[in-house]
């Protein structure tokens, strides 16, 4: 019998965020255990010349020289549905998966790095390496996932929109919003509750919400 891929499930929660991923940390924890995930919780940034949303880029990077999988999730999400692991989801010809939100009239829906799940490639790592060298999106609101989104084949303004999809878009699965639950395109049975674009009391409140909420459904 072939054995399992090794599988990661990291994430980073430096300075004010350290508090938000001890909240969401304790959500990733059984999921990964349940999945046979290693789990990597950063509590410092890894490219500290650049603003913090791109560490993410760089941890990933390294952790896919070592797993075949790995699954990045956002400090301010949570896992309320660990049932199934998003592995499943990923079409067996995709080497990357996100959720695509619907959230303003006339743009196409937005892919969010906020849950994103790779797999081992050079593809992959070549994509990668092409998403930390454009540093045109740097200071960009959407930092890296701008970046993701252009090399994908997506127009940023006026809208956003799919214009010339690239090969690597081919290779990726679009998930149902149910991993990446956000508060402008909710589930109505989400897996992974994700609190962006919002102030960090607000994230963290919704996090402890969650995290009260599962501790009271626990048999």
């Amino acid at each position: 019998m072939v054995s399992a891929p090794r599988k990661v499930l990291c994430s980073i929660g430096a300075g004010p965020h350290a508090e938000l991923l001890e909240v969401s940390g304790a959500t990733f924890a059984p999921f990964a255990t349940h999945h046979g995930y290693d789990l990597c919780l950063r509590g410092e940034v890894l490219a500290r010349d650049r603003p913090a949303s791109w560490s993410k880029v760089q941890l990933v990077r390294s952790l896919l020289r070592v797993y075949e999988v790995v699954l990045w999730i956002d400090a301010d999400a949570a896992v309320v549905d660990g049932s199934v692991d998003v592995l499943d989801a990923l079409e067996p010809s995709s080497l990357m998966a996100l959720a695509a939100h619907s959230t303003n009239e006339g743009d196409d829906p937005i892919p969010n790095a906020g849950v994103w799940l790779l797999r081992r490639h050079w593809k992959t790592q070549r994509f990668l390496a092409r998403v930390w060298r454009s540093t045109g999106y740097l200071h960009h609101k959407w930092w890296e996932n701008a970046a993701i989104l252009e090399l994908l084949g997506y127009e940023l303004d006026p809208r956003v929109r799919l214009v010339r999809p690239t090969p690597m878009y081919f290779r990726t699965t679009l998930l149902g919003t149910e991993w990446n639950s956000i508060p402008v395109d909710p589930s109505p049975a989400p897996r992974i509750c994700h609190f962006p674009a919002v102030p960090l009391d607000q994230r963290l409140s919704g996090l402890r919400a969650i995290a009260d909420q599962l501790r009271h459904s626990e048999p």
